[in-house]
């Protein structure tokens, strides 16, 4: 697909911004109306007003899936914004309630009649391109997913629900059974939002209400008098029908993830089969999937997330991914940026795409002699009013070895210092040391002034914030670097680190510290001051040199710092101090 033909595809897409910002902010709307438009109170002659309603319970499953399921398979929300629709105008005598959710499922309609339209343009425009038969090998063995293991739980999850509902509503019926109607007057609504209520006898009880009561009103109740705990009105019974909506909701997902999964297998054929393929430029994309784009690479057609049969070559590819975000290629070393990049320059460049070129479709990217297995379906690009989603990746003329260049090999050190030797690190800020000495001293006074001022929430709170301020000026404060002769000692946070120096690969200087390579991990040690980089550097390499004795090599270890028994300290006096004021309060 190139020229005219691919930007006549791009044309057909759906724009996003229809499913994802504007029904979800109809359906909002239709809410609103919905509330504002129901007038209705509790009544004892339609009790499904205020009480258990299965009918509407059910209705919610389909009104919450038009809502939660539109980014993420809009389709089935759609059909399920249409559902709900129907049913409020069948169940539904709320005239603004009806018009709302008319709107919404119309709409709804028209999002599938439009996206359906669509796919079939797609595929027709991809169809009148010249393709020829491709042989596709056999993929390997797909096994249990992460998606069939959410299932799993999901069911579960609905099973629980609904056996949780029984168990209510059986408690519910043994005090039903035993229950006698009273006739109880309202004192009227406290603070807490409760009904203070006078029984004929005399007594008080507090209930929590949906309707609107009047001082003084008389309302039926029901009391058991084997539970002077229990009391219903009668025109608000115990409602535990929620759980179909939960049961429902969790078993509806499962459904979608049991079909997304089987799609996946039908995607992943174990044998080999041939297929129309057609020419397309692939480029990774810093989402981990592929941006496809026309054979002559001028337009933006969509993104494939896709992996490798072999395991060890896709956690390679997914690695590499890394390249292309900012923060984490800032945090890496150079030699691991390089090899990164050159990892995705090979799965860039001319590829030919077998099926479907269309939304939702599962094709394959043949490159070379690789095979890239669609994980999630195929989509176009993201299209708002106000911004576009473009193919971000690495530069098309990008050359690893021009771009970031070999650092020369460190040195080793003639002398190296007295050990265990502290590595000079750059000058902290001066405040580090007694911020965090004010903290521990004032953290625990704010703790216990807010439980002894009864402000809970506020003392848990200060104990949260302080634990944090502590545990982020003492990482700072107490951050230390060791070298022994057999062992690199990093202490950061609540752990200190341990790096064998037989374990060391290579040791590289960096702009901002240095890089140890141990096998197929990288650890960067910071901090360090500038002007001594170079002599720390040479004495890391003497280090390693003299570790290589043939000796087995020693597994990473790590240790608590004093850090993690500062924070442990602080968190065990504040809570000590809320346990005092709680049972003695001041």
């Amino acid at each position: 697909m190139t020229g005219a033909l691919a930007a006549r595809w791009a044309r057909t897409v759906v724009p996003s911004w229809t499913y994802r910002w504007l029904l979800p902010a109809l359906w909002l709307g239709a809410i609103l109306a919905s509330v504002i438009g129901d007038t209705s109170n509790c009544s004892v002659e339609v009790p499904t007003t205020c009480g258990p309603d299965r009918t509407f319970s059910l209705a919610m499953i389909a009104c919450f899936a038009s809502l939660a399921l539109l980014w993420w398979q809009p389709i089935v929300a759609a059909v399920a914004g249409v559902v709900f629709m129907a049913l409020d105008l069948r169940y539904d005598n709320v005239a603004s309630a009806r018009i709302g959710w008319t709107v919404y499922g119309v709409l709804c309609a028209v999002l599938l009649i439009w996206i359906g339209t669509s796919r079939l343009r797609q595929r027709s425009l991809a169809g009148r391109m010249q393709r020829d038969q491709v042989q596709v090998p056999a993929a390997a063995r797909t096994g249990v997913t992460s998606r069939l293991l959410v299932a799993v739980a999901l069911v579960l999850v609905g099973a629980a629900a609904l056996g949780l509902m029984n168990w209510q509503d059986s408690r519910e019926d043994t005090h039903l059974r035993r229950a006698v109607e009273q006739t109880a007057v309202a004192k009227g609504i406290n603070d807490d939002g409760e009904l203070a209520l006078q029984l004929p006898d005399g007594s008080s009880r507090k209930v929590s209400v949906a309707g609107d009561y009047d001082t003084g009103e008389e309302i039926l109740v029901l009391v058991d008098p084997a539970d002077r705990d229990w009391l219903r009105l009668r025109a608000e019974l115990a409602d535990y029908t929620f759980w179909y909506t939960v049961a429902g909701g969790a078993w509806l997902l499962a459904l979608l993830f049991v079909l997304r999964d089987l799609r996946l297998r039908r995607a992943r054929p174990r044998r080999s089969w041939s297929g129309p393929a057609m020419p397309v430029r692939i480029d990774p994309h810093i989402s981990g999937a592929f941006a496809v784009r026309s054979a002559d690479g001028t337009v933006l057609l969509g993104l494939l997330d896709a992996d490798l049969d072999d395991e060890a070559s896709d956690l390679r590819l997914l690695e590499a991914f890394s390249v292309l975000d900012e923060e984490e290629q800032a945090e890496a070393p150079a030699k691991l940026r390089r090899e990164w990049a050159q990892t995705l320059m090979r799965y860039r460049g001319d590829a030919l795409l077998v099926g479907d070129l269309a939304e939702g479709s599962w094709p394959t990217l043949l490159l070379g002699s690789q095979a890239l297995r669609p994980v999630s379906p195929f989509r176009a690009f993201r299209k708002l009013p106000w911004h576009d989603e473009t193919a971000s990746s690495l530069p098309t003329d990008f050359e690893p070895a021009e771009d970031a260049p070999t650092a020369p090999p460190v040195e080793p050190a003639r002398e190296v210092p007295t050990l265990p030797w502290e590595v000079p690190l750059r000058a902290r800020s001066w405040w580090n040391l007694p911020a965090l000495i004010a903290v521990l001293l004032v953290g625990p006074l704010a703790v216990g002034a807010f439980a002894s001022w009864g402000e809970w929430f506020g003392a848990c709170m200060a104990t949260l914030v302080g634990a944090q301020l502590v545990h982020s000026l003492g990482s700072r404060a107490l951050f230390r670097v060791t070298a022994t002769a057999t062992d690199l000692w990093i202490r950061t946070g609540w752990l200190e680190r341990r790096l064998s120096w037989r374990v060391v690969d290579s040791v590289e200087v960096e702009e901002d510290g240095l890089s140890l390579e141990a096998g197929d991990d990288w650890h960067v040690v910071g901090g360090i001051a500038d002007k001594e980089l170079a002599n720390v550097a040479a004495v890391f390499e003497t280090l390693r040199l003299r570790s290589h004795t043939g000796l087995p090599e020693e597994p990473i270890a790590r240790r608590p710092s004093p850090v993690l028994l500062i924070n442990a300290i602080y968190v065990a006096v504040c809570v000590l101090i809320l346990v005092l004021t709680r049972w003695n309060p001041f």
